[in-house]
């Protein structure tokens, strides 16, 4: 093999394993992630990195000697298999923006004449790609968690009580949501709760939703945000918020619901359910409203208002994937007891 075939082998390594780096993202987007946008955005990409003549894929083609490669069988100490999508998709991504770092730095050289600009817009493309993909995914997980037990923690509700120490407490019971619920609190007060309250769901792997307050969620770097229909508009919402958080609509009826949906909600809220003395701002739909908003919205689907032991499995009798609780657990003597047995009878109901 001649000088110039030992050139045109190393980009063909390279097309080889950008091209696979790229199909692995792209195949995540389309059968996983089911976003035709980004799928769109990765296959355009894909080819239009692929080399098109003739003579340079002749070229590729006759140099290739993986038989002979002496780095095929090289590993490294730390070389290991991803263990997540999150890690998937950074290995090959990663391994795709080498290659192209590596594509570009030898298209330049006299002797290919091949395009080093085509190479380069390409990278930073991939860069924000990446990004995009993971903001996708991370949102994903988040919507995902949207089902059996989600607590509120009320602050008025609570008053006087030490907020952090009970939401330890719904935390060590099982549940992975929480809301911060803080009516009449200050923007001060309300943040220095959020904060407390997002690390204590960092460290138990819980997604963390404020109610209400855009600055306070953006500020505490929340999961998520919840809005009731007087609130500020959710195209104003999504806008504002990272791209992996999820957003929450309170619906009182199938038309709120359906509008929330067609508005790239993650998940709608209804009720109240039965009769509560906790929410008085919520309008009583009851299982009828429920059941009529099961049938307009295929997003998950929270129940909220006066769910109780003795009710909670007709919410879910009537559609709803979650539970939204305030006093039945923070009412509790045993606020962990009360938590760990409601995620008990919700996961029956759901296997059942």
């Amino acid at each position: 093999m001649d000088n110039l075939e030992k050139l045109w082998r190393i980009v063909d390594v390279n097309q080889n394993r950008l091209s696979e780096g790229l199909r692995i993202l792209e195949e995540i987007a389309r059968l996983y992630l089911e976003n035709e946008t980004l799928t769109l955005r990765l296959k355009n990409l894909r080819h239009a990195l692929t080399l098109q003549d003739t003579a340079s894929n002749c070229h590729l083609l006759f140099s290739r000697q993986a038989d002979t490669d002496i780095g095929a069988h090289l590993k490294t100490v730390d070389q290991s298999k991803p263990e997540t999508l999150f890690s998937l998709i950074s290995a090959n991504a990663k391994r795709a923006e080498q290659s192209l770092r590596v594509l570009e730095e030898f298209a330049g050289l006299l002797e290919l004449g091949l395009d080093t600009s085509i190479y380069s817009r390409g990278r930073f493309e991939l860069y924000t790609l990446e990004k995009d993909l993971a903001a996708i995914l991370l949102r994903k997980n988040r919507r995902d968690m949207i089902k059996g037990l989600y607590v509120a923690i009320d602050v008025d509700y609570l008053a006087g009580r030490d907020i952090p120490r009970v939401t330890k407490e719904v935390l060590e019971g099982g549940c992975r949501l929480v809301q911060l619920r803080a009516k009449t609190a200050s923007a001060r007060q309300f943040l220095s709760l959020a904060l407390s309250l997002k690390e204590l769901c960092i460290e138990y792997g819980a997604v963390f939703i404020v109610n209400d307050r855009l600055d306070i969620a953006l500020a505490c770097g929340a999961d998520g945000l919840h809005l009731g229909q007087t609130d500020l508009s959710l195209s104003q919402a999504r806008r504002l918020m990272p791209a992996g958080s999820i957003i929450g609509i309170s619906a009182d009826s199938p038309e709120d619901a359906a509008s929330a949906q067609a508005g790239d909600a993650d998940y709608v809220a209804a009720g109240a359910v039965f009769p509560t003395q906790t929410k008085l701002d919520v309008l009583y739909g009851g299982l009828s409203g429920l059941k009529a908003i099961r049938q307009v919205v295929n997003i998950p689907l929270v129940a909220i208002g006066g769910i109780n032991k003795s009710n909670y499995n007709e919410a879910l009798q009537a559609g709803a994937d979650s539970l939204c609780l305030i006093s039945a657990v923070l009412g509790a003597p045993d606020i962990k007891k009360a938590t760990s047995e409601f995620m008990t009878l919700v996961e029956a109901e759901k296997n059942d």
